[in-house]
């Protein structure tokens, strides 16, 4: 996980900027403001929003883009985070967005996307932004996934973190 304040690619940032304008004040961004168009047109294709089901919890596509759908295989509009087929990635998928329930404010995570293509590995960036229509209930959770801007400084932060937990010493640069 990564700290939004480190955030440093102007994609993510201006996604930051503009979840934070929608607060207007209040504890959280509603969705109801949320306005997808408002955003520059190459940051939608890697979006996706989640319906939050807090008696689970359990999280629910609303939007998937068409960005994710072209590099993952699979539209999952509609479907649950737990129906992804990798099943380490659903795994993740869900401790991430349960993580941003209960941070109450956007998180940034980073991780390898293996699963889908074992001969390649994408890092994926996953900025997180929760929403909440009364300002208690976090109803939805939006989030920018950033595949190829600032690959390297995003791959040496996920290998810093990586190496973090261990002894063994993994360089994004071989």
């Amino acid at each position: 996980m990564v700290e939004p304040r480190e955030a440093r690619s102007p994609k993510s940032v201006a996604f930051l900027d503009h979840c934070h304008a929608l607060q207007a004040g209040r504890a959280l961004p509603r969705w109801s403001d949320f306005k997808l168009h408002a955003l520059p047109t190459d940051i939608i294709p890697y979006m996706a929003v989640v319906d939050v089901d807090n008696a689970g919890p359990s999280f629910t596509y609303r939007f998937w883009g068409t960005g994710h759908t072209a590099l993952k295989g699979v539209d999952m509009t509609g479907r649950k985070v737990s129906d992804i087929s990798a099943s380490a990635l659903a795994r993740i998928g869900q401790r991430q967005y349960e993580m941003v329930v209960a941070a109450r404010r956007p998180l940034i995570f980073v991780h390898a996307l293996t699963p889908y293509n074992p001969w390649k590995t994408d890092i994926q960036v996953a900025v997180r932004v929760p929403l909440s229509e009364d300002g208690e209930i976090i109803d939805k959770i939006v989030s920018y996934s950033n595949y190829g801007e600032d690959r390297d400084v995003w791959a040496d932060i996920y290998c810093q973190a990586l190496n973090a937990g261990g002894d063994a010493k993994i360089s994004a640069n071989g």
